[in-house]
Order: structure tokens, then C-alpha cells, then sequence
């Protein structure tokens, strides 16, 4: 007798309109990282305060919005200051059916346990695995070893985090990402979220190149290799030049979920025999919750 085996799911992930990024600095950040320099803040619906945190929640799942990305910029010390907001976030979760996701940086341990308190459900941490990327790039006089216990605070006090790694941050060169991903696998997270550099407009990096397609694609592999039971995804932040070619090698080394992927990868998903779902969500979310987001 032959077993069926369900084919192996990829989703295409559209976070808008239903799961949409809110900062809560509005433009704001203390820091000028050499790859954003406060760019991608602003194409995130600003609420500064924290009654129009809860208020645009509020309209936002009346609107039909399912969940909500909380991020901003960050402060001098490397994270999204959430303290004021604690508690518009708690009357959120209270109050409304919305997933909370909070982009957090390096947060302390006591916001992280706060977050929780306040009913975060995950935590999407960008994971630097490299010293001198974090003094170069963000300008932090931090360390790789801070990230980790960073991370792992947010492991401890949140039901989910998403550790989220971006190929070639140090100027497009691979420098940190190995450990990077090593230091994912200490928390066994259920979704990895893999990023490729961006020349960004506006930037330091404005003229940077991304790193070649070979190399992302080893990258890839290699985040296989090493959480072998995580979904891994191929967040927002990447080239669309050689748009197509980035997302097949993605497809090839495991990727399972993409962020508006083009129709050509979505057709070749199908043709290797993937089950294709729209996930109307942020590429981040834990496989407990994605039923709820399928569109």
C-alpha cells in the first residue's frame, strides 16, 4: 500500500493590507545605519503616542487588518523604545483579535519581560553575527555576544521570535552570517527570516552592491543545514534586480516562504510540487497561527 505524503507547503506572503507595520517614532531614529538611514521608516503609518497607537489598531482590525508589526527607530542604545507604549499595547491585545509582532532591536531584559506582560506575541530581532559590522554599520559600540543575550531574553519572555539574518549587511561583503545562524539554532526558532542587502537610496550604501547570487545561495543552504526544522523565509528586504533568479535559488536551497514573490517563482513553486497558499501576513509568523491568515 502506497502512503501519500502531503506535498511540502510554500506560502506567498502579502503582509498588506491585512497585517500592516506601525512605527512608533513615526520618522524618527537616533541611529543613521549605514544601510537605511531612517529610509524605510517612512513608508510605516506613524503613531508617535501612545493613544494613536491604539486607536489606529483599533481602526485597523475594524478595517479587516489581522495583526500589526510594531517597529520604529531605534534609540542611542540599539532598540525600538516601546516603555511609554506598554501599556496602549496591553489594552490592544486586550481589546482587540490583532497578532502583535514588535520589531525590538536590542532590548534590555526587563523590557523584554514587559513586552510579554503586555501580551507581544512575537518578536522579529534582527541578528548580527559580526563585531565590527555592528560598530561599522549601525554605529553601536555593541557586540555579537549582545545580540544573543538579547535574543534569548526575548526567547524566555515571548511565546515566539523570529530571528531574522540579512545576507551581505557589512557593505555587501559576507562577514558574521555563519555565526549568525548558529546563534539562531540556540533557540530553535520555528521561522527563520533570511534578508538580502539592499543599495538603498539615501544611504551610505547607496552605491554598495548586494553580494553575488552564488553566495546568497550558499547562505541559504547553509541556514538549512542549520535549522533543519525552522521554515525559512525570504523577507522584504532583498534586490529586485535579478529578481526571479534570487527567488528560484531561494525555491532550490529550501526557502519555504517569500515575500511577494513574482508569478514566475510562484509557477515554479507549483511545478516542484509545492503547495502554493497566500499568507496574508508578514512572512514572520509562527506556524501555529498561519491558518488564521490564509487568505
Amino acid at each position: 500500500m502506497t502512503v501519500k505524503t502531503k506535498p511540502r507547503p510554500f506560502y506567498a506572503c502579502y503582509p498588506n493590507p491585512r497585517f500592516p507595520t506601525i512605527s512608533i517614532t513615526g520618522g524618527s531614529c537616533a541611529l543613521s545605519c549605514k544601510h537605511c538611514n531612517h529610509h524605510y521608516l517612512h513608508s510605516m503609518i506613524p503613531c508617535p503616542f501612545p493613544d494613536l497607537l491604539f486607536k489606529a489598531c483599533a481602526k485597523l482590525e475594524e478595517n479587516g487588518a489581522r495583526g500589526v508589526l510594531l517597529s520604529g527607530g531605534y534609540n542611542s542604545d540599539g532598540y525600538v523604545p516601546f516603555e511609554p507604549f506598554l501599556d496602549a499595547i496591553e489594552k490592544t491585545k486586550r481589546e482587540t483579535g490583532l497578532f502583535i509582532s514588535a520589531h525590538t532591536g536590542l532590548v534590555p531584559e526587563k523590557l523584554a519581560k514587559e513586552l510579554g506582560s503586555a501580551g507581544v506575541d512575537q518578536a522579529d530581532f534582527d541578528l548580527i553575527g559580526d563585531d565590527d559590522t555592528i560598530r561599522s554599520v549601525l554605529g553601536l559600540d555593541r557586540s555579537a555576544d549582545d545580540f544573543g543575550r538579547a535574543m534569548k531574553a526575548l526567547d524566555r519572555s515571548l511565546p515566539h521570535v523570529a530571528p531574522h539574518v540579512c545576507i551581505g549587511l557589512h557593505g555587501g561583503e559576507l562577514r558574521g552570517e555563519k555565526r549568525a545562524l548558529g546563534m539562531a539554532a540556540e533557540i530553535d526558532p520555528s521561522v527563520l527570516v533570511m534578508l538580502v542587502i539592499v543599495p538603498t537610496k539615501g544611504t551610505a550604501f547607496e552605491e554598495v552592491g548586494s553580494p553575488p547570487l552564488a553566495r546568497v545561495e550558499e547562505v541559504l543552504k547553509l541556514a538549512r543545514q542549520t535549522l533543519p526544522e525552522a521554515e525559512i523565509a525570504l523577507g522584504c528586504m532583498r534586490p529586485r534586480s535579478d529578481r526571479e533568479e534570487l527567488e528560484l535559488a531561494a525555491l532550490r536551497a529550501g526557502v519555504s516562504r517569500i515575500e511577494i514573490p513574482s508569478q514566475s517563482t510562484i509557477k515554479a513553486a507549483e511545478k516542484m510540487g509545492l503547495h502554493v497558499q497566500k499568507l496574508e501576513a508578514c512572512c514572520s509568523v509562527p506556524p501555529e497561527v498561519v491558518e488564521g491568515f490564509v487568505g
